[in-house]
């Protein structure tokens, strides 16, 4: 124990810090699956090949020349050089530096502070869990470090006089000024100070003035940018967005959805709680409540309350268990806290790995891209005016194979390159197919390409009569306008389906029976895949896909290619021999034969349908060609007895 006592300023600290960063390192290093990062990735390309930033929607045909205010272009040239040295592993790997230093500037500032390495590792870890869906390859990870950065410093500017607190200033402003060309974040700076200022009046430290000069400082270096006074137009778009287009990061956080989040806060306002009622330095507490707001509003702030707010959380930790300690000193001698704590957070980063769950790489994740849809627009030429979703959007502009400039996109997450209008649009649940028509022939769309089929109500504004949908495979959907270009894709690729959405269930595919006026598809081929569809969907046999088949059957000779018809002829007979319909049965099954169809199926159930219609002599020959086909065989043993049962009548 004393010679715990004696290294444990040391290497407690240092063994807990280590644990912190290889549980925020697990968190970190997961497979590439940020679709923001593509269209990043192509501006950053697009930088570096003008040696200016676009300014403008390269990359879409629905508003080409519509502004851009680019708030990360560095973070994109940053992003492009590192996919282009090491591809998607080596923007993982940096991701996970730039988090790393987050944590460990703020675990040193909690300890700076006067907290304990023991709450802080805790503290932070819950901080780390909290923010853990943030932890991804966009630019707001900067803003993570940023936003410790500024603690620092206000912790600096309430000590430094002089010559120091001039070079403090000057050194906030420059990082305040890098922090802006990464990430629009930055905004938060201003405010924090001013904050801060606030504070450090109440607590009457000497520093208020120092902190709002800060604070005007930051103000002026958010606009040194190439974008400038664009900043206050790309976050007026961010108080205005959530009205006119529903996404995810921009939703009010709600306890169903975000249980840690509001764990953590509970932890939060109990230790603001005990902090001003120990009468904590108002200079660190108001600077969280910026944070704490823009959370409250928006739960993409969530990972950056939790992380800012660890400070006075790790410091109330400490305090309650030197009282604890204090009361029942052998309830926790040391080490044990420290190594209990370490092997926690150890076992959380290593867990998932010896558990089987981990691992996986840190290149791309492929899982939630089309690519298989991708490829069948790519064989068919239907990439010019596609229509296609925000998030596919990233990828497409991105594709080496088909993306800019080789094509443009519907839409893509760049935000701010889109007009106000254009978001109210897609953030309408509401249109009819007759209005989506309408938009979608303003925009000169042809084609689409649709993913997350199955909880996205676009899928089931496509009009049937005036396009064809051609492809349908795991949670993809591709739809063709029926042009006469597209009339032979749609002659042998129209699936004859549409889709019908309820908030409820999500969307339901609905056979059509009904061919479209306009579809190149003959109505005995539109028949069979109806068949095809129904049986699919039902999972069995049904009447609705014997009905087809018997539409698709009854169409004149010729219509059918000679292997559909045998098919269909072969199963029909069998669901009518099932049913006790020899005679039906085998006038399906010698329709089938002379079309081609030798299979041992066919041949057996033709010959028991004879059987059945008591044909001795038929069946007898029947029986044969079943014994001939299937050579020495259990079945071939099987027809020898049947047939020898027959000559025996």
């Amino acid at each position: 124990m004393r010679t715990f006592a004696r290294v444990a300023p040391l290497v407690a600290p240092l063994a807990l810090l280590a644990a912190l960063l290889a549980s925020v390192a697990e968190l970190s290093l997961r497979p590439m699956a940020e679709s923001d990062l593509f269209f990043r990735i192509k501006v950053g390309q697009e930088i570096l090949t003008r040696h200016a930033l676009p300014a403008r929607n390269l990359f879409s045909f629905t508003y080409p020349d519509y502004p851009d205010v680019d708030t990360a272009w560095l973070f994109e040239v940053g992003a492009a050089a590192l996919h282009g040295r090491g591809g998607f592993p080596a923007v993982v790997i940096a991701k996970t530096a730039v988090l790393l230093a987050a944590f460990a500037a703020a675990f040193a500032l909690c300890l700076r502070r006067g907290a304990g390495p023991v709450a802080t590792a805790l503290a932070l870890a819950a901080a780390a869990f909290v923010g853990r869906d943030r932890f991804v390859e966009r630019p707001h990870i900067f803003s993570l470090l940023g936003a410790v950065g500024l603690l620092f410093a206000i912790d600096q500017l309430v000590g430094a006089t002089g010559k120091r607190a001039v070079r403090v200033a000057l050194l906030l402003g420059a990082g305040v000024a890098l922090w802006a060309n990464l990430h629009a974040g930055a905004f938060v700076a201003p405010a924090v100070l001013a904050c801060a200022a606030v504070g450090a009046r109440l607590d009457r430290n000497g520093g208020a003035r120092r902190l709002a000069l800060a604070a005007l400082g930051a103000a002026a270096a958010v606009f040194v940018t190439p974008i400038g006074f664009g900043l206050i137009r790309y976050l007026r778009l961010h108080l205005t967005l959530p009205a006119l287009h529903s996404v995810d990061e921009f939703r009010t956080p709600s306890w169903l959805s975000d249980p840690a989040l509001f764990i953590y806060a509970a932890g939060l306002v109990a230790s603001a709680a005990l902090a001003v009622r120990r009468r904590l330095a108002w200079t660190s507490i108001l600077p969280v409540i910026v944070f704490v707001l823009l959370a409250a509003r928006s739960v993409r702030f969530a990972a950056d309350v939790a992380l800012v707010s660890a400070p006075l959380v790790a410091l109330e930790i400490t305090r309650v268990g030197a009282w604890v300690r204090a009361r029942w000193p052998r309830l926790l001698p040391d080490p044990v806290p420290t190594v209990g704590v370490a092997a926690l957070l150890v076992g959380m980063a290593a867990g998932p790995h010896l558990g089987g769950q981990g691992g996986g790489g840190i290149d791309l994740d492929t899982r939630e891209l089309p690519l298989s849809a991708i490829a069948f627009v790519d064989a068919n030429g239907l990439r010019d005016r596609m229509y296609n979703d925000f998030e596919t959007g990233s990828y497409l502009l991105f594709d080496p194979k088909g993306g800019y400039p080789h094509h443009r996109v519907f839409v893509d997450p760049r935000l701010p390159a889109y007009p106000p209008k254009f978001h109210r649009l897609l953030g309408r649940a509401d249109l009819t197919r007759a209005e989506w028509s309408a938009v979608m022939d303003g925009y000169g769309v042809e084609t689409a390409l649709l993913s997350y089929a199955g909880i996205n109500h676009r899928v089931a504004w496509w009009d049937p009569e005036r396009y064809a949908l051609v492809f349908r495979e795991a949670d993809a959907r591709v739809f063709v306008r029926r042009l006469p270009r597209f009339a032979p894709l749609i002659a042998s690729r129209e699936i004859p389906a549409t889709f019908a959405f309820s908030p409820q269930e999500g969307n339901a595919t609905i056979p059509l029976s009904a061919r479209p006026a306009a579809s190149s598809v003959p109505e005995c081929e539109w028949q069979r895949r109806l068949g095809d569809l129904t049986f699919e969907l039902d999972g069995a046999p049904s009447t609705r896909t014997v009905a087809a088949y018997d539409r698709a059957l009854a169409a004149p000779a010729g219509c059918l290619r000679a292997a559909d018809e045998a098919r269909l002829a072969a199963w029909l007979g069998a669901m009518a021999l099932g049913a006790g319909r020899a005679a039906d049965a085998l006038a399906l099954f010698d329709r089938a034969v002379a079309h081609g169809d030798n299979e041992l199926t066919t041949l057996t159930n033709r010959a028991i349908a004879l059987e059945g219609l008591d044909r001795t002599a038929d069946a007898v020959a029947a029986w044969d060609a079943v014994i001939a086909k299937a050579g020495g065989s259990a079945l071939a043993a099987k027809a020898r007895a049947r047939r020898a049962h027959l000559l025996q009548r």
